[in-house]
């Protein structure tokens, strides 16, 4: 039963660290964004240079003032971190006991935003935590990005690099038509269970203005819809498609991916939503939740990650 009440209280402090974590992570991920839609790929792998630098000196002076948060690297991406990972077993006794004595009815976050260590001293480390795993998982994000930027580049060395083999002229062939591009724009793999769980959510909090069937939002996903989705909250929108990218289960480019295709009209206009609308929204979501956000997370937490 000890252990019991100990998960149940560990639970729900880590449902206030994961909240604290993606607010802050979908403002520095919708950052990068808005300067990825208008400056060249020279340009932004220089910016995500500069950040992943950043980020990771900050990383290495938490780790090194805190050596209880060094678990954080091997557990930063545990949905379930407190109780998964070695940090609360490191504590000293004293502090454990503030963590399974702390009233989570108590928390404030327009407190937290306005002095993010106020609760240090009734959750240890708490706001060193929020950072630490906010960090891994943001220099990830950074990683990946530099990556497909080197990936784009070394493709077009190679393929520049090849074109002038004489000084003879040749006849230019036909530019070879690459078989599967685009087929999955969202870079999703859903199993018919968890498009079934999607479906029952987004019809639950009535996310479009139709109800939709599973076979309507598998054609969503592959971006072969006969028609548009028309938004009853772009907000709510924001919020799914953000979560399920922090999951794992879409790319980071689902706004550009729905404004691309023109997949989903405006709540307030009869045009598709363009990425700055979704971006709006993102950022919207990032002050305050939108309305059935706990709906959205109940059902987000029934799909399992293959």
């Amino acid at each position: 039963m000890e252990n019991d009440s100990l998960k149940i209280q560990l639970d729900s402090i880590q449902r206030i660290l994961s909240y604290c974590i993606t607010q802050t992570y979908n403002v520095l991920i919708g950052n990068i964004l808005r300067k990825k839609s208008c400056i060249s790929n020279i340009q932004l792998k220089e910016i995500l240079q500069k950040e992943y630098i950043r980020i990771t000196d900050k990383l290495s002076s938490i780790y090194l003032n805190y050596p209880a948060l060094a678990c954080v690297e091997k557990y930063c991406t545990e949905d379930n971190f407190l109780w998964e990972s070695t940090f609360f077993e490191s504590l000293t006794k004293e502090q454990k006991q503030k963590y399974t004595s702390f009233s989570v009815s108590s928390f404030e976050y327009a407190k937290y935003i306005e002095e993010h260590t106020v609760y240090n001293d009734v959750l240890p480390m708490f706001s060193y935590l929020v950072n630490a795993i906010l960090y891994e998982r943001y220099v990830k994000y950074l990683t990946g990005e530099i990556e497909q930027i080197e990936l784009t580049e070394a493709q077009t060395t190679l393929a520049c690099s090849s074109i002038i083999i004489n000084d003879e002229p040749c006849e230019q062939k036909n530019k070879p038509v690459i078989v599967g591009k685009e087929t999955n724009p969202f870079q999703s793999n859903f199993t018919e269970e968890q498009i079934e769980v999607l479906t029952t959510c987004i019809n639950e909090i009535q996310l479009f203005t139709t109800c939709i069937s599973p076979k309507i939002l598998k054609d969503f996903f592959a971006c072969k819809l006969k028609g548009v989705l028309k938004s009853n909250n772009n907000r709510q929108l924001a919020y799914l498609m953000q979560s399920l990218n922090l999951k794992g289960f879409i790319t980071d480019e689902w706004q550009s991916t729905i404004a691309r295709n023109e997949l989903v009209l405006g709540k307030t206009k009869d045009t598709p939503l363009t990425r700055t609308d979704l971006s709006t929204a993102t950022d919207q979501i990032n002050m305050k939740q939108p309305k059935g956000w706990e709906t959205i997370d109940k059902y987000i937490k029934q799909l399992k990650k293959g």
